[in-house]
């Protein structure tokens, strides 16, 4: 039988709907600091229900850790497929258009490295291992760069040390953020979507934080901090009950 693509600790993170969920709590809020985040208003995906796109991101990329080697590397060419076919659309019908850059795409994929390293972390309670986070890179690297997205460190410790420079540098407010939030508001009603802020008000870094203008509210940091004690318990999937759309549980489960 042939092996399963990527590592043990690669995959625990990847068939957890509680890290998926976080790694997606942080790329709500980086995905609106991208440059080339205007795309996904081409599609008109994003906007009109940018809950299950991004959750559809994070399966795919769950599906990559569920199969062999060789169908992750099918897997990975289908999704670039997908991009190039919206790439050659929006040329055709705006003129032109410029393709997605590199940039962009490391970009997304830099937030489903970190934040799923973050979440780990968090549900845990302590720090994921050097060992583990290189193994985890070396997965994420091998899915990219066959995917054509190029330019990735040789090791997550200079990947790590780039990626600082990045958010500074690279991921600033603009025309659209604050369009995706509101997407995300009428996506989401009001209840689920404060609760979303909440939580990044706690999960995202200062820098990104900041960034996206999410407060950091000082009387939710105990309920912030009881979470991961109910992770993986019959009350944590009353939780996903009550929080998430019947629609987004289907696609997780």
């Amino acid at each position: 039988m042939a092996p399963i693509f990527g590592s043990d600790f690669t995959r625990s993170l990847w068939t957890d709907v509680d890290h998926i969920l976080l790694v997606y709590v942080g790329s709500a809020a980086e995905f609106a600091l991208v440059e080339e985040n205007h795309w996904l208003f081409y599609t008109n995906k994003l906007p009109s229900a940018p809950l299950d796109r991004l959750v559809s991101t994070l399966v795919w990329n769950r599906k990559v850790m569920e199969v062999p080697e060789s169908e992750a590397i099918t897997l990975a060419k289908t999704i670039r497929g997908f991009h190039d076919t919206v790439e050659d659309e929006r040329r055709n019908e705006e003129g032109g258009a410029p393709k997605i850059s590199n940039k962009a795409f490391r970009a997304v994929g830099a937030m489903l490295i970190d934040y799923a390293i973050l979440a780990e972390e968090y549900l845990s309670g302590h720090a994921v291992s050097d060992s583990d986070c290189e193994a985890y890179y070396q997965d994420q690297k091998q899915f990219f760069e066959a995917m054509g997205i190029s330019g990735w460190e040789p090791t997550y410790e200079q990947y790590a040390r780039a990626r600082e420079q990045e958010v500074v540098t690279q991921l600033q407010p603009n025309d659209y953020t604050q369009k995706l939030f509101a997407a995300y508001r009428k996506d989401l009603g009001g209840f689920r979507y404060h609760l979303l802020l909440l939580f990044m008000g706690h999960f995202l870094s200062e820098e990104v934080r900041a960034k996206v203008d999410v407060a950091k509210r000082a009387w939710f940091k105990p309920f912030y901090a009881l979470y991961p004690l109910i992770h993986g318990t019959a009350l944590a999937k009353v939780v996903h009950v009550l929080l998430l759309p019947k629609r987004v549980r289907i696609g997780l489960s």
